[in-house]
């Protein structure tokens, strides 16, 4: 199998995974262009890196039993180098991309052609199911054995765990981080990653923004925290169940009605419950077990489960081919 590119460390989670039950897995990342200069001496080298990198692809496709594209959004280009694939839907590929004209015929169209697809959380449904009913919803996958477990810091921390942006919930979300930030300022650090559109929004809402960390020293960024506060998008992305699953009070400023099947073991529901949980957390009055959380995402994310249906998908594909 040969997954390419990585979105919330799906790829990364699956790979691993697949290693500890004997399976080895290979990955092809995304072409880095990031070093390669302006200008038309810039666009000459980058072109010659994609085509470099569309011939791994190519390669890797014929070499492979499955490949497994992690965004629909690389298929405006890749789809040119695949014969077959498995299509990851992870979020602002479907959600965004799709309605773009430059995108929209990619992106559809490759939906349309996967031999199997896969969206990362709820609210994609309503963007995949319309050009592929059979697509099957698989819950980001965690790793709790990597995660640190929560440690809170001597002095109070409140922890933004997401970019910030109008995918995340965009005014919402600066007006939650304000209210926090005029509750606790005074008696907590808030803090935030300096990332998204709207970061400069939230710096002067109050939140100090930090750049945004290796992925282990994040992780214990969210274990560090007396609180850490979700998007207001209505979904959990991979740094709330990763904040969950350490063991972290998550604060969720929104109701999450996708998530009835399986309810998270979150804190408030709205702006103002969420501020209100925030400064107890602060206060250290509201009593916080760890164990909830992370036996929650452990239960629905799990890794081990994820590759479970991930493999019932594979051989489905495969047997199809086979008749």
């Amino acid at each position: 199998m040969l997954h390419v590119n990585d979105c919330a460390s799906t790829a990364a989670h699956l790979i691993q995974q697949a290693a500890r039950e004997g399976m080895h897995w290979d990955f092809l990342p995304l072409a880095d262009a990031t070093a390669l200069g302006t200008g038309v001496p810039g666009a000459a080298r980058k072109g010659l890196a994609g085509m470099a990198w569309l011939s791994r692809l190519a390669a890797g496709s014929r070499s492979h039993d499955l490949v497994h594209v992690h965004s629909a959004g690389i298929l405006r280009h890749a789809r040119f180098a695949l014969r077959r694939y498995v299509l990851h839907c992870h979020g602002t590929d479907v959600r965004t991309q799709q309605y773009l004209p430059a995108w929209a015929g990619p992106v559809r169209t490759g939906l349309e052609r996967a031999e199997a697809v896969f969206y990362s959380t709820p609210d994609l449904a309503q963007h995949v199911l319309p050009h592929r009913a059979d697509a099957a919803y698989l819950p980001v996958p965690i790793d709790t054995g990597e995660l640190p477990e929560w440690a809170p810091r001597p002095r109070p921390r409140v922890v933004f765990a997401s970019r910030w942006g109008t995918d995340k919930g965009g005014p919402a979300q600066l007006d939650v981080a304000a209210q926090v930030v005029a509750a606790v300022g005074g008696r907590a650090e808030v803090v935030g990653l300096d990332w998204g559109p709207s970061a400069p929004d939230a710096a002067a809402a109050g939140v100090q923004l930090i750049r945004p960390l290796p992925r282990a020293a994040y992780l214990e960024l969210l274990a560090s925290a007396h609180a850490v506060v979700g998007q207001s998008a209505g979904i959990l992305a991979a740094s709330e169940l990763e904040a969950l699953g350490s063991g972290a009070p998550l604060v969720m400023p929104v109701p999450l009605p996708l998530y009835a099947a399986a309810q998270p073991p979150v804190l408030a529901d709205s702006p103002s419950s969420a501020v209100e949980a925030v400064a107890a957390l602060v206060a250290d009055t509201t009593p916080h077990d760890p164990s909830v959380g992370r036996a929650w995402v452990a239960r629905v994310h799990g890794v081990e489960r994820s590759l479970s249906e991930v493999l019932e998908t594979y051989g489905r594909v495969l047997a199809r081919r086979a008749r």
